[in-house]
Protein backbone atom coordinates (compact mmCIF):
# COMPACT_ATOMS: atom_id res chain seq x y z
CA UNK A 1 0.00 0.00 0.00
CA UNK A 2 1.33 3.01 -1.29
CA UNK A 3 2.05 5.48 1.99
CA UNK A 4 3.01 8.90 2.14
CA UNK A 5 4.89 9.65 5.40
CA UNK A 6 4.93 13.25 5.30
CA UNK A 7 1.18 13.81 4.68
CA UNK A 8 -0.24 10.41 6.03
CA UNK A 9 -2.04 9.53 2.89
CA UNK A 10 -2.78 5.85 1.50
CA UNK A 11 -3.80 5.20 -1.63
CA UNK A 12 -4.52 1.57 -1.28
CA UNK A 13 -3.46 -0.44 -4.47
CA UNK A 14 -6.75 -1.68 -6.43
CA UNK A 15 -7.16 -4.72 -7.32
CA UNK A 16 -9.72 -5.46 -10.10
CA UNK A 17 -12.31 -8.14 -8.74
CA UNK A 18 -15.07 -9.52 -10.77
CA UNK A 19 -17.07 -12.39 -9.16
CA UNK A 20 -20.39 -14.36 -10.72
CA UNK A 21 -21.21 -14.83 -6.81
CA UNK A 22 -22.72 -12.21 -4.51
CA UNK A 23 -19.61 -11.79 -2.47
CA UNK A 24 -19.54 -9.72 1.38
CA UNK A 25 -16.46 -8.56 2.43
CA UNK A 26 -15.26 -5.96 4.83
CA UNK A 27 -16.32 -2.51 4.26
CA UNK A 28 -12.70 -1.65 4.15
CA UNK A 29 -11.02 -3.56 1.94
CA UNK A 30 -14.02 -2.30 -0.92
CA UNK A 31 -12.16 0.64 -2.92
CA UNK A 32 -15.00 1.06 -5.28
CA UNK A 33 -18.26 -0.14 -6.71
CA UNK A 34 -20.92 0.73 -9.13
CA UNK A 35 -23.65 -1.08 -6.56
CA UNK A 36 -23.29 -2.75 -3.38
CA UNK A 37 -25.14 -2.94 -0.45
CA UNK A 38 -24.15 -3.19 3.36
CA UNK A 39 -23.27 -1.11 6.90
CA UNK A 40 -19.96 0.67 8.03
CA UNK A 41 -18.73 -3.15 8.78
CA UNK A 42 -19.57 -5.09 5.84
CA UNK A 43 -20.12 -4.50 2.18
CA UNK A 44 -22.34 -7.27 -0.11
CA UNK A 45 -21.50 -7.19 -3.34
CA UNK A 46 -24.52 -8.81 -5.87
CA UNK A 47 -22.88 -11.37 -8.73
CA UNK A 48 -21.15 -9.87 -11.55
CA UNK A 49 -20.92 -10.47 -15.37
CA UNK A 50 -17.12 -11.98 -16.04
CA UNK A 51 -15.88 -13.89 -19.66
CA UNK A 52 -13.04 -15.28 -20.47
CA UNK A 53 -12.99 -16.59 -24.29
CA UNK A 54 -11.09 -19.42 -25.41
CA UNK A 55 -9.43 -19.21 -28.61
CA UNK A 56 -7.37 -22.01 -30.21
CA UNK A 57 -5.17 -20.83 -32.98
CA UNK A 58 -4.12 -23.17 -36.34
CA UNK A 59 -0.69 -22.91 -35.05
CA UNK A 60 -1.88 -25.30 -31.98
CA UNK A 61 -1.92 -22.34 -29.56
CA UNK A 62 -4.41 -21.29 -27.12
CA UNK A 63 -5.32 -17.50 -26.65
CA UNK A 64 -7.76 -17.31 -23.28
CA UNK A 65 -8.75 -13.29 -23.31
CA UNK A 66 -10.44 -12.23 -19.86
CA UNK A 67 -13.02 -9.95 -19.72
CA UNK A 68 -14.51 -8.30 -16.40
CA UNK A 69 -18.09 -6.71 -17.78
CA UNK A 70 -18.34 -5.76 -14.32
CA UNK A 71 -16.37 -5.90 -11.07
CA UNK A 72 -15.41 -3.69 -8.55
CA UNK A 73 -12.21 -2.93 -6.62
CA UNK A 74 -10.59 -3.88 -3.66
CA UNK A 75 -7.52 -3.60 -1.26
CA UNK A 76 -4.41 -5.48 -1.54
CA UNK A 77 -4.95 -8.35 0.97
CA UNK A 78 -1.69 -9.88 0.81
CA UNK A 79 0.27 -6.79 3.02
CA UNK A 80 2.74 -8.80 4.66
CA UNK A 81 4.66 -9.82 1.76
CA UNK A 82 5.83 -7.02 -0.88
CA UNK A 83 3.69 -7.39 -4.71
CA UNK A 84 7.99 -7.36 -5.53
CA UNK A 85 8.00 -10.58 -4.30
CA UNK A 86 4.76 -12.32 -5.85
CA UNK A 87 5.65 -14.80 -8.94
CA UNK A 88 1.67 -14.76 -9.83
CA UNK A 89 -0.32 -10.96 -10.19
CA UNK A 90 -3.44 -11.85 -11.87
CA UNK A 91 -5.55 -14.77 -11.47
CA UNK A 92 -8.85 -15.99 -13.61
CA UNK A 93 -11.27 -18.59 -13.26
CA UNK A 94 -14.21 -20.39 -14.08
CA UNK A 95 -16.88 -22.73 -12.25
CA UNK A 96 -15.69 -26.24 -12.05
CA UNK A 97 -19.06 -26.88 -14.09
CA UNK A 98 -17.38 -25.74 -18.10
CA UNK A 99 -14.76 -28.38 -17.54
CA UNK A 100 -16.28 -30.77 -19.40
CA UNK A 101 -17.34 -28.53 -22.11
CA UNK A 102 -13.69 -27.11 -22.06
CA UNK A 103 -11.70 -30.27 -22.28
CA UNK A 104 -14.20 -31.44 -25.07
CA UNK A 105 -13.67 -28.20 -27.29
CA UNK A 106 -9.82 -28.85 -26.65
CA UNK A 107 -10.13 -32.76 -27.50
CA UNK A 108 -7.92 -32.17 -30.45
CA UNK A 109 -5.01 -30.45 -29.26
CA UNK A 110 -4.66 -32.88 -26.17
CA UNK A 111 -2.61 -36.24 -26.10
CA UNK A 112 -3.37 -37.54 -23.08
CA UNK A 113 0.29 -37.43 -22.34
CA UNK A 114 0.85 -36.38 -18.40
CA UNK A 115 5.29 -36.67 -18.97
CA UNK A 116 6.89 -33.73 -17.74
CA UNK A 117 3.64 -32.72 -16.02
CA UNK A 118 3.88 -32.17 -11.97
CA UNK A 119 1.87 -31.15 -9.52
CA UNK A 120 1.67 -29.48 -6.33
CA UNK A 121 -1.15 -28.57 -4.13
CA UNK A 122 -1.63 -25.82 -1.05
CA UNK A 123 -4.68 -25.24 0.69
CA UNK A 124 -6.58 -25.91 4.76
CA UNK A 125 -9.17 -27.25 6.11
CA UNK A 126 -11.17 -28.47 3.32
CA UNK A 127 -10.65 -26.28 0.70
CA UNK A 128 -7.21 -27.55 -1.50
CA UNK A 129 -6.10 -25.65 -4.72
CA UNK A 130 -4.08 -28.62 -6.95
CA UNK A 131 -2.12 -26.85 -10.08
CA UNK A 132 -0.10 -28.26 -12.71
CA UNK A 133 3.40 -26.82 -13.78
CA UNK A 134 5.66 -28.58 -16.98
CA UNK A 135 9.39 -29.53 -16.22
CA UNK A 136 10.91 -29.56 -12.42
CA UNK A 137 11.75 -26.04 -12.18
CA UNK A 138 8.46 -24.45 -13.13
CA UNK A 139 6.92 -24.75 -9.79
CA UNK A 140 6.07 -20.91 -9.39
CA UNK A 141 5.12 -20.92 -12.81
CA UNK A 142 3.30 -22.98 -14.62
CA UNK A 143 2.67 -23.79 -18.16
CA UNK A 144 4.98 -21.89 -20.45
CA UNK A 145 3.48 -18.54 -21.70
CA UNK A 146 4.12 -17.14 -24.87
CA UNK A 147 2.67 -14.09 -25.00
CA UNK A 148 0.28 -11.67 -22.71
CA UNK A 149 -1.22 -8.49 -22.61
CA UNK A 150 -3.07 -6.85 -19.77
CA UNK A 151 -4.21 -3.74 -19.02
CA UNK A 152 -6.46 -0.58 -17.97
CA UNK A 153 -8.43 -0.23 -21.10
CA UNK A 154 -11.72 -0.04 -20.85
CA UNK A 155 -11.48 -0.33 -16.46
CA UNK A 156 -13.70 2.82 -16.14
CA UNK A 157 -13.89 2.26 -12.46
CA UNK A 158 -10.35 1.48 -11.78
CA UNK A 159 -9.43 4.71 -13.95
CA UNK A 160 -12.30 6.79 -11.68
CA UNK A 161 -10.43 5.10 -8.62
CA UNK A 162 -6.97 6.33 -9.35
CA UNK A 163 -7.96 9.63 -10.92
CA UNK A 164 -9.70 10.62 -7.66
CA UNK A 165 -6.33 9.40 -5.72
CA UNK A 166 -3.89 11.17 -8.16
CA UNK A 167 -6.02 14.96 -7.19
CA UNK A 168 -6.36 14.04 -3.66
CA UNK A 169 -2.32 13.87 -3.54
CA UNK A 170 -2.02 16.50 -5.99
CA UNK A 171 -0.07 14.48 -8.64
CA UNK A 172 0.56 16.45 -11.64
CA UNK A 173 -2.10 15.60 -14.43
CA UNK A 174 0.92 15.78 -17.16
CA UNK A 175 1.37 11.85 -15.12
CA UNK A 176 -1.99 10.61 -15.45
CA UNK A 177 -1.51 9.95 -19.39
CA UNK A 178 0.21 6.55 -17.86
CA UNK A 179 -3.40 5.49 -16.98
CA UNK A 180 -3.61 4.18 -20.57
CA UNK A 181 -0.42 1.63 -20.34
CA UNK A 182 -0.53 -1.86 -19.40
CA UNK A 183 1.98 -4.80 -19.53
CA UNK A 184 3.04 -6.66 -22.36
CA UNK A 185 5.44 -9.81 -22.19
CA UNK A 186 8.56 -9.18 -23.28
CA UNK A 187 10.65 -11.73 -24.91
CA UNK A 188 12.99 -12.33 -22.12
CA UNK A 189 10.63 -12.47 -19.52
CA UNK A 190 10.03 -15.49 -18.00
CA UNK A 191 5.88 -16.61 -17.77
CA UNK A 192 3.81 -19.21 -16.90
CA UNK A 193 -0.19 -20.16 -16.16
CA UNK A 194 -0.78 -22.18 -13.46
CA UNK A 195 -3.36 -24.32 -14.34
CA UNK A 196 -5.28 -25.68 -11.35
CA UNK A 197 -8.79 -26.87 -9.60
CA UNK A 198 -10.04 -26.12 -5.96
CA UNK A 199 -11.52 -28.90 -3.96
CA UNK A 200 -13.67 -28.27 -1.13
CA UNK A 201 -14.63 -31.47 1.04
CA UNK A 202 -12.97 -33.69 -1.89
CA UNK A 203 -15.23 -31.91 -4.37
CA UNK A 204 -13.84 -29.91 -7.50
CA UNK A 205 -15.97 -26.40 -7.71
CA UNK A 206 -13.47 -24.24 -9.48
CA UNK A 207 -11.09 -24.30 -12.20
CA UNK A 208 -8.09 -21.46 -11.20
CA UNK A 209 -5.67 -19.69 -13.98
CA UNK A 210 -2.83 -17.76 -12.29
CA UNK A 211 -0.92 -15.56 -14.38
CA UNK A 212 2.84 -15.84 -13.41
CA UNK A 213 6.25 -14.24 -14.47
CA UNK A 214 9.91 -14.77 -12.38
CA UNK A 215 12.89 -12.87 -14.56
CA UNK A 216 14.02 -11.03 -15.58
CA UNK A 217 14.60 -9.30 -12.18
CA UNK A 218 14.67 -5.53 -12.04
CA UNK A 219 15.48 -2.44 -10.13
CA UNK A 220 13.45 0.78 -10.24
CA UNK A 221 13.69 3.88 -8.14
CA UNK A 222 10.64 3.84 -5.34
CA UNK A 223 9.74 6.62 -3.07
CA UNK A 224 12.42 5.96 -0.43
CA UNK A 225 15.21 4.07 -1.81
CA UNK A 226 15.49 1.64 -4.63
CA UNK A 227 13.95 -1.79 -5.01
CA UNK A 228 14.38 -5.24 -6.29
CA UNK A 229 11.32 -7.09 -8.00
CA UNK A 230 9.95 -9.53 -10.53
CA UNK A 231 9.81 -8.29 -14.19
CA UNK A 232 6.13 -7.97 -15.19
CA UNK A 233 6.89 -6.81 -18.64
CA UNK A 234 7.07 -4.22 -20.82
CA UNK A 235 5.02 -1.16 -19.92
CA UNK A 236 3.26 0.17 -23.00
CA UNK A 237 0.14 1.08 -24.51
CA UNK A 238 -2.56 -1.87 -24.39
CA UNK A 239 -6.07 -2.10 -26.60
CA UNK A 240 -6.28 -5.82 -25.82
CA UNK A 241 -6.25 -8.57 -22.79
CA UNK A 242 -4.61 -11.86 -23.53
CA UNK A 243 -2.97 -14.55 -22.42
CA UNK A 244 -1.29 -16.86 -25.05
CA UNK A 245 -0.40 -20.46 -23.89
CA UNK A 246 0.06 -23.70 -26.08
CA UNK A 247 -3.33 -25.93 -26.82
CA UNK A 248 -2.40 -28.72 -25.33
CA UNK A 249 0.00 -27.78 -22.69
CA UNK A 250 -3.42 -26.09 -21.35
CA UNK A 251 -5.99 -29.28 -21.57
CA UNK A 252 -2.99 -31.66 -20.18
CA UNK A 253 -2.58 -29.89 -17.11
CA UNK A 254 -6.56 -29.83 -16.62
CA UNK A 255 -6.90 -33.55 -17.15
CA UNK A 256 -3.86 -33.64 -14.79
CA UNK A 257 -5.06 -32.42 -11.66
CA UNK A 258 -8.32 -33.53 -12.67
CA UNK A 259 -6.99 -37.23 -11.97
CA UNK A 260 -5.46 -35.78 -8.77
CA UNK A 261 -7.68 -37.56 -6.50
CA UNK A 262 -9.49 -39.61 -8.70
Amino acid sequence: MPYDKESGRKTPIPVVVGSREERRIRRSRLLKAREFEGDNKFAVLPGEKTFLGVEPTEKGFLVLRPKPAEYHLEELGFLSVPPRMWSTWASFSLPFSAYDELVDFLHDFGDNNANGLYTASRGSGGRIEVYAYKGRSRTDLGIPVFGYSLGLHGLTLAEEYLREKAEENEVPEERLRYLKLGLRKRKETKAGLKVGIVWENGRPVEIKLKLSTSAPRVKIQGLYGELSGKSRGELTKTNDWYVVVHAADFVNALKKVRGTFG
